[in-house]
């Protein structure tokens, strides 16, 4: 079995406010895009409530970096009380939500992912003192490359949800 190593544990962002929700999804996956992660969506779900919509998705994109390592990025996205309004900028109407963000971001870096190195006791056995000592190094290189992406993401989203801080003109 591969290792996992978590690298980056409950990084979070809240927000409240006004927001666009399909822009918020199209500027994730295209950040994921440009990078080169392959996008795996394990969980969107919806419930709409007298209060408003209540959305829950999980994302877990993965890179691999080398045939031996890989990196895997978790956004688990909550919005709660979101409901559409009509906003009005420079005379255009817009329509955006309204509601509560909460986003945490875990990282992991997994060695061994294809499990190449598991088929005989000696196998692992070389593949532990390989990891303790040979690729010490590499590990650490491939952290902090995933460090930086989540970083990137953390603050690409920053950006994106400073941009929808309007007045309302309903």
């Amino acid at each position: 079995m591969s290792e996992r190593r978590l690298i980056i544990d409950q990084l979070k962002l809240t927000y409240e406010g006004l927001f666009d929700l399909n822009g918020l999804y199209r500027t994730i996956d295209a950040w994921f895009y440009e990078k080169g992660y392959d996008k795996f969506e394990k969980k969107n779900y919806e419930q709409v409530l007298p209060s408003g919509k209540d959305i829950d998705i999980e994302l877990e994109p993965w890179k691999k970096t080398s045939t031996y390592f890989r990196n895997t990025v978790r956004i688990r996205m909550r919005f709660t009380q979101v409901k559409d309004i009509e906003i009005e900028k420079q005379g255009v109407k817009i329509k955006v939500q309204q509601g509560k963000i909460m986003m945490i971001f875990d990282a992991f870096l997994d060695s061994d992912y294809e499990n190449q190195w598991e088929n005989k006791p000696m196998l692992f056995f070389i593949r532990t003192l390989f990891d303790k000592y040979v690729f010490r190094g590499y590990f650490k290189k491939y952290e902090n490359w995933l460090i930086n992406d989540v970083y990137q993401i953390h603050g690409r989203i920053q950006q994106f949800l400073n941009m929808y801080r309007y007045e309302k003109h309903v």
